[in-house]
């Protein structure tokens, strides 16, 4: 595995590893290379408010534009107006492309995340030799994800990000809070791993989010009882999301933008002089790219029909919503929970006496645009 040779050329290995920590998505190696620029934004960050807050989208068919954008030893078609944040250098480059008004509508990469323990009990031996007097292990705060897998890495990555280490490398890594899973289905990667391409419901600033990620995790060292063993990696982790209400419209246009990407050769040329496994690295962050928004573009458009109702069931249980229907009109309100129990024994006092609770399994009427409950008289 390209990244198990890195680290045994790079890092000292003694009673336990020190010195470099190889992130790609949480360290940055801070070797500055021409053209890697190092960009930072103004974008803001914080913890989520205590309420989850859904923003309704006012114009459903507007699609976004995509501009080119030129970072020097990169290129990228990005949404108009969308501010970009890059970070690392050829295997660790990661970049963050969001909109500053709503910092959920996104896309990002990173070419490698970690490491991460693999156990407790790996945490528990490294703590212990740091009470001893030992040298610090740098990646201590990073949590245990066991197993490792790409649903638990997705679940467990806001606590990868509310580290140090994740704020040091890039101030805006998307904290993605309170995932709920939607689909999760085996997919190719070109490195060694556990390859998922999972849809999910997250929130980010206040706000109700879903998104498709893509995602490879492996053990680097297996737990050996000493410092600095049980860890590994994510690699290639790769999402789009946008507002909950508006992923379905943005989807093929955020999609279009990671398919875009391209690295020049002057830039894999330096990494090749400075490192040549890292470059593989690099040039695998291109081939990624490009495969995965293939990838993201097939899952999405044979997606199972039922998922989308199981997104919108969860995202009503997050919100405290409902769903009522007309029968005869077939449009569709979103209400308060609870107020169809109350509404059934008392139809007598509405006009529109005749709303039903949308039936489980009907795709139609769990995907169409809802009207205002407050319409209901």
């Amino acid at each position: 595995m390209i990244v198990m040779s890195i680290i045994r050329n790079t890092l000292i290995v003694g009673i336990f590893l020190t010195g470099l920590v190889l992130t790609g998505g949480c360290v940055d190696t801070n070797e500055k290379l021409p053209g890697a620029a190092q960009e930072q934004s103004s974008l803001p960050t914080g913890n989520l408010p205590e309420n989850v807050s859904s923003v309704k989208v006012n114009n459903p068919a507007e699609m976004i534009q995509l501009e080119t954008y030129d970072g020097g030893f990169f290129s990228i078609k990005k949404p108009a107006g969308w501010e970009i944040v890059t970070a690392g250098s050829c295997s660790t480059f990661s970049f963050l492309i969001r909109d500053k008004d709503a910092p959920e509508t996104q896309i990002f990469f990173f070419g490698e995340v970690g490491p991460v323990y693999l156990t407790d009990g790996q945490k528990t031996v490294d703590k212990q030799y740091m009470d001893l007097g030992g040298y610090p292990i740098i990646w201590y705060e990073m949590p245990v994800i066991d197993p490792l897998t790409p649903e638990n890495f997705l679940t467990q990555f806001h606590l990868i990000a509310q580290t140090k280490i994740a704020k040091n490398f890039m101030q805006q890594t998307p904290e993605l809070k309170d995932i709920e899973i939607i689909s999760s289905n085996k997919t190719q990667s070109i490195v060694l791993g556990d390859t998922k391409i999972i849809r999910a419901l997250f929130t980010q600033d206040g706000k109700l989010a879903e998104g498709q990620f893509y995602v490879t995790v492996a053990p680097l060292l297996p737990a050996s009882g000493s410092p600095g063993s049980g860890i590994g990696y994510a690699f290639s982790f790769i999402g789009i999301s946008a507002k909950k209400d508006e992923f379905k419209t943005m989807q093929g246009k955020l999609t279009e933008g990671i398919g875009s990407f391209s690295l020049s050769q002057s830039y894999v040329n330096n990494c090749l002089a400075q490192q040549a496994q890292a470059t593989q690295g690099v040039l695998r962050a291109g081939k990624t790219l490009s495969e995965t928004s293939d990838i993201i573009i097939s899952s999405w458009e044979n997606r199972d029909r039922a998922d989308d109702i199981i997104s919108e069931k969860r995202s009503d249980v997050i919100l405290g919503n409902d769903r009522v229907y007309d029968p005869d009109t077939k449009e569709v309100y979103e209400i308060p929970n609870g107020f169809y129990d109350d509404y059934n024994i008392n139809r007598q006092k509405f006009d529109m006496d005749n709303l039903q609770k949308l039936p489980d399994n009907d795709w139609d009427l769990w995907t169409s645009a809802t009207l205002d409950g407050n319409k209901i008289h």
